[in-house]
């Protein structure tokens, strides 16, 4: 049995997440719900989540999320390039509000072409990059704190 499944929504990218916190609520105050509940929030954690949702549906339709083109790879090169480029503060924020912009879209861009998954793995990719470089980047600023 599959997230989507324990979570009775149907196998898409693209899901309501009213009804999946609903679902998931429900099956929380069910005594007669049979899925443990360790694995109902684990469902629930991962398809809350847009990047984590993205990974999880790739995963089941059997689509590597490790792989990526040289093109994502060039892409890459130049955000960081472009980013360690910067001098002070106010730039490097400017810069990654302008990355969480190209998240949402991407997001969207995600619902839009989830019926075509070569083009979702690929905005998948760029996504996930785009997301763990602010992640690190956040890191950084902590860690310099």
């Amino acid at each position: 049995m599959n997230y989507f499944e324990i979570l009775k929504l149907p196998i898409a990218y693209d899901i309501d997440v009213d009804l999946l916190t609903r679902n998931y609520f429900s099956l929380q105050r069910s005594s007669e719900s049979s899925v443990d509940s360790g694995l109902l929030n684990e469902a629930y954690s991962i398809l809350k989540n847009d990047i984590r949702r993205a990974e999880y549906f790739l995963n089941l339709k059997n689509i590597s999320t490790e792989s990526m083109s040289t093109e994502m790879s060039v892409k890459m090169f130049e955000v960081r390039e472009k980013y360690s480029s910067l001098e002070n503060d106010e730039d490097k924020i400017a810069f990654q509000n302008q990355i969480k912009k190209k998240k949402k879209q991407l997001i969207s861009l995600l619902k839009k072409s989830e019926n075509d998954l070569a083009k979702f793995s690929e905005v998948f990719s760029e996504l996930k990059f785009l997301n763990s470089f602010l992640e690190k980047e956040r890191a950084d600023v902590y860690s310099r704190n």
